[in-house]
């Protein structure tokens, strides 16, 4: 069987920050880059030649991934779910979370660790939008994305060769 765990796992130091930093927008996916993913890392970004990096900074964006098997149809995939807090109301800004809605980018995650991650890897990605204007003063003036794929496996790891390759592409085109 093939399907046997290989490693155990001890009790790490406390030196973890959860966050995410930066998300990448690259318009497509694996099938049009032909990124290679090898055991559990991207190893190469394939044609990619552009990525847009949109900074973040607020404890709502997250990253949850969620296995799922069943037992009855011999089945298991892995729903992403990406939550994305981007404030203050332009219409830049909603132009281009629009833009990300309407396509099925490939999303790369920084968390505050250094790692780097490719969300909706195969499959490319989902998204919905909120536009939220707020009700008190410290309220969120701005948008929210709802990010969402489905693959076979858990969100690659871009090995570090492959998260300097992807800083050197990022767009210098910023939203206002």
């Amino acid at each position: 069987m093939s399907c046997l765990v290989s490693k155990g796992k001890l009790l790490n130091c406390k030196d973890q920050k959860g966050g995410i930093k930066s998300i990448y927008f690259a318009n497509g996916t694996a099938e049009d880059f032909a990124f290679v993913i090898a055991s559990h890392q991207v190893t190469s970004l394939g044609t990619l030649d552009e990525v847009f990096k949109y900074e973040v900074k607020a404890t709502t964006n997250t990253l949850t991934e969620t296995g799922t098997s069943s037992e009855d149809n011999g089945t298991f995939f892995v729903a992403q779910a990406l939550a994305v807090t981007l404030p203050k109301l332009s219409a830049d800004l909603q132009a281009q979370a629009q833009l990300i809605c309407a396509g099925r980018p490939s999303v790369f995650v920084e968390d505050y660790n250094g790692n780097i991650v490719l969300v909706g890897a195969l499959n490319g990605t989902m998204s919905n939008m909120t536009k939220v204007t707020g009700g008190a003063s410290g309220d969120l003036s701005g948008f929210t994305l709802a990010i969402n794929a489905e693959e076979k496996d858990n969100s690659p790891f871009l090995d570090s060769a492959m998260k300097t390759a992807l800083k050197l592409l990022v767009s210098d085109v910023v939203v206002s």
